[in-house]
């Protein structure tokens, strides 16, 4: 069954579109940041401006992935049909990850419309302006959009402790 769907998995990868034209990429990257300069309210909290963010083309292969895994399994979920985090989803991509973080949005038509529901939420929200994330990319896939969020190890480092969410 894993290997099935493994199989299935990258064939739908391979159907999904390829990365977003730089025009897009740079729009999505320029409001993300516009609201991180600025800082804002996530709920009642204020969060104070914070440095601006960088595309990773990783963190779009990893976002797109489970976009499309969202849709071909009908789920709506910050962990993988098999259970994987965040986390465990960016070692599948061998991204050298310190931080890692997730939005997901489903049926927006936009990525305004996806910003300002996430901009609504409170988690959404610190996710957006949380300070030690450094690099993001943005995937959709049918009527899902799925955010990703990263700051690599230091060079050299190793990750000693993962916190996991996993139930156990």
């Amino acid at each position: 069954m894993t290997h099935q769907l493994f199989i299935w998995h990258l064939f739908l990868i391979m159907l999904s579109p390829g990365h977003p034209e730089e025009a897009i990429k740079r729009d999505m990257l320029d409001k993300v940041n516009e609201l991180r300069s600025k800082g804002c309210f996530c709920g009642r909290k204020y969060m104070p401006p914070v440095g601006p963010l960088v595309w990773n083309d990783t963190l779009y292969a990893s976002a797109m992935d489970h976009a499309t895994q969202m849709e071909a399994y009908d789920f709506f979920a910050h962990y993988s049909i098999d259970g994987k985090d965040i986390g465990a989803r960016l070692d599948a991509f061998h991204y050298p990850w310190q931080f890692a973080g997730e939005n997901l949005g489903e049926g927006q038509r936009s990525f305004d419309e996806v910003l300002y529901e996430w901009q609504k939420s409170r988690s959404h929200c610190r996710m957006l302006m949380n300070p030690n994330m450094a690099e993001m990319a943005v995937a959709r896939y049918s009527n899902y959009w799925v955010q990703h969020f990263g700051k690599k190890l230091p060079t050299g480092a190793v990750r000693k402790k993962v916190v996991s969410n996993l139930p156990k």
